[in-house]
């Protein structure tokens, strides 16, 4: 990564930790001239629906200390993997890529955190357009980072047209990728909170809020496909499917070593427990991550088709 592009980062992430520490440190600083009266809970409109005294702003201040904490972390495992002399070629580009996904995404947190508590402290509505923006910022530097992780491949175009002809006349045998149980979570758990959102009111007798079913449809367009995330075994070529993020294909051949590892960077894996694979696409070393449920039977196949 260049330096100045570097730098730029660096004073992006510094300007992250400065607005969750003035987040913190601003409202307890006024603290006498906070209502003794909060909003505790907004819904889905941004308007409040439940109040609280003030004590309850405590728990902000902590989630707030948490996620500079957390965030800082990544940036700095991210960040020291990208510029070690140890770290693979392949696995650089793909630091590369993430690690500028980690810096918008901490910025965006801390500027929707600081902006929460300034409506919790003044008794604010947080406002309809909150959530939809707040799910934007979060989920574009994600596809953006998957796009550019796919672009970053470079398939021989002619051999993999040859391979999708085999894939329809034949199949193979599929490997559905594990999927940790908080991630799982996390991601069914957002889709369960907006669906709620959406037939809360139906089921109220109000209108229903289009608006906030078009953002549950946004969501649900990026979130559920990651659950189809497949690996095929075909006689020559392993074949990585994201459902609409794209697929890879990566020829028995051209896989020089498998590894096992928990490396965290985003990939084509919804478990931690991964595996990696090093391989040579067009005299480029390449690496991919995937979590197949049976690791070991997932190498030992690929090893025997490999003879």
């Amino acid at each position: 990564m260049a330096e100045k592009r570097l730098n730029i980062y660096k004073k992006l992430h510094w300007l992250s930790i400065l607005i969750g520490v003035l987040t913190v440190i601003l409202p307890l600083v006024f603290w006498s001239k906070i209502p003794d009266r909060l909003p505790m809970h907004y819904n889905a409109l941004g308007e409040v629906d439940n109040w609280s005294d003030k004590s309850s702003l405590i728990l902000l201040f902590f989630v707030v200390i948490m996620l500079i904490g957390l965030m800082s972390i990544c940036v700095y495992f991210v960040k020291s993997n990208m510029e070690s002399q140890h770290t693979a070629p392949a696995e650089k580009s793909s630091m590369e890529i993430v690690y500028p996904m980690l810096i918008i995404m901490n910025l965006i947190i801390q500027i929707m955190l600081a902006y929460m508590t300034f409506c919790v402290a003044t008794c604010r509505q947080l406002g309809l357009w909150f959530l939809p923006v707040f799910l934007v910022g979060i989920f574009v530097p994600i596809i953006f980072m998957v796009y550019k992780s796919v672009k970053l491949q470079t398939p021989d175009k002619a051999k993999n047209a040859r391979y999708a002809e085999i894939e329809k006349s034949r199949p193979g045998v599929v490997y559905r990728s594990r999927v940790d149980w908080w991630l799982g979570g996390l991601l069914l758990g957002t889709e369960a909170m907006l669906f709620w959102f959406c037939i809360a009111p139906i089921l109220q007798g109000e209108k229903p809020d289009w608006f906030v079913i078009g953002t549950t449809v946004f969501t649900s367009v990026i979130i559920l496909p990651l659950f189809a995330m497949k690996y095929v075994l075909y006689d020559h070529h392993l074949l990585i499917s994201m459902s609409i993020y794209g697929k890879v294909r990566i020829p028995y051949e051209n896989i020089q070593k498998m590894t096992k590892t928990m490396n965290p960077i985003s990939s084509a894996a919804l478990s931690l427990r991964r595996l990696q694979i090093d391989y040579v696409e067009n005299g480029v070393r390449q690496m991919a991550l995937i979590s197949p449920k049976d690791r070991d039977g997932f190498m030992a196949e690929i090893e025997r088709r490999k003879l």
